[in-house]
């Protein structure tokens, strides 16, 4: 890689964003304006909104593709693909907005850290739902430095390294950045946050029920039928969560059964022990004061949704 200028394209996956697109390229735009060896790359989906007429005005710097592939690693490997000239790939979802300097920040990152991949752990609005704080308070490591996993919404990787392994898995139906951030660190390559790499995520779910369903849809791929469950902190979480649950209704229930006053207290214990432990040992982790109430509410809507998705996508590749 060129370390005075290196070309950087952005591949921003999309698909009937219209509007969220129009802030992400505004601000992509801005920041390939100031830092000029930059190219945005939008792989298109098969949107019916106004997302791909809204791109192709995007000015200069922005080329439109159209990606037919199934899941949303073959979109960003598409998108990769158009962008020949690439020293580096920038990874950015379409509801991000960048900083004004990104592209520098790109540039002077990994000529620092000398990383395979380079990116930051999304921000999420100020004034945004309480899911999103709650979020960003349990899952978000601040600061600068070496990590094992950077989000797909800010992932920036050397063209060389991507095309060593492979890039995106296609088949994945979920958690394809877990995926390739784990084959980066097998095959040798490092990783490194920089705050200055921070985007502002502003599509994330405004609802519980959104949130659910945002995290069945990461929990579907947590299974693939040729290497089993992928295991992470989260994932053995999520059965240790089960397993308390079912303990706490089956003690409970011979508790009150049997006339015993602590049959509620296990009812509950069950149901909150690992969810506040989890809180715990986040807030050890990043040793910050995380929300004690916002996060365990969220986590105890992320164990059960995360085993739902889970289980959905067992059956469906049963069938």
């Amino acid at each position: 890689m060129d370390e005075q200028r290196p070309w950087i394209v952005a591949v921003v996956p999309s698909k009937n964003r219209a509007d969220l697109l129009r802030r992400c390229l505004q601000s992509l735009v801005a920041a390939a304006q100031q830092y000029e060896n930059a190219r945005i790359v939008v792989s298109d989906h098969g949107s019916t909104d106004d997302s791909v007429t809204i791109a192709r005005l995007a000015g200069e710097f922005v080329t439109v593709i159209s990606s037919t592939a199934y899941r949303v690693g073959g979109v960003r490997n598409d998108g990769a693909a158009a962008a020949l000239e690439a020293d580096a790939l920038a990874f950015i979802d379409c509801d991000c907005i960048v900083p004004p300097d990104f592209f520098a920040a790109v540039s002077d990152t990994f000529k620092v850290s000398r990383a395979a991949a380079v990116g930051c752990e999304v921000l999420s609005p100020s004034d945004g739902h309480w899911t999103e704080r709650a979020w960003d308070g349990l899952h978000r490591p601040g600061g600068d430095g070496p990590r094992h996993y950077i989000n797909s919404a800010c992932f920036c990787i050397s063209r060389p390294w991507f095309e060593r392994i492979g890039g995106f898995d296609e088949q994945k139906i979920s958690s394809e950045d877990v995926d390739i951030c784990r084959r980066l660190t097998e095959a040798g390559g490092t990783m490194w946050q920089s705050e200055r790499l921070a985007v502002l995520h502003l599509g994330n779910p405004q609802t519980v029920a959104g949130l659910y369903r945002r995290i069945r849809w990461h929990g579907e791929g947590v299974w693939e039928r040729d290497k089993g469950i992928q295991w992470s902190v989260t994932t053995a979480a999520t059965f240790l969560h089960l397993a308390c649950v079912a303990t706490g209704l089956l003690l409970g229930a011979y508790a009150l059964f049997n006339g015993y006053p602590v049959g509620l207290t296990a009812l509950f214990a069950g149901f909150l022990v690992v969810p506040l432990a989890f809180v715990a040992a986040r807030a050890l982790q990043h040793r910050r004061v995380v929300p004690i109430i916002g996060g365990v509410a969220l986590m105890s809507i992320t164990f059960p949704a995360r085993l739902h998705g889970l289980f959905r996508s067992v059956m469906a590749r049963r069938e």
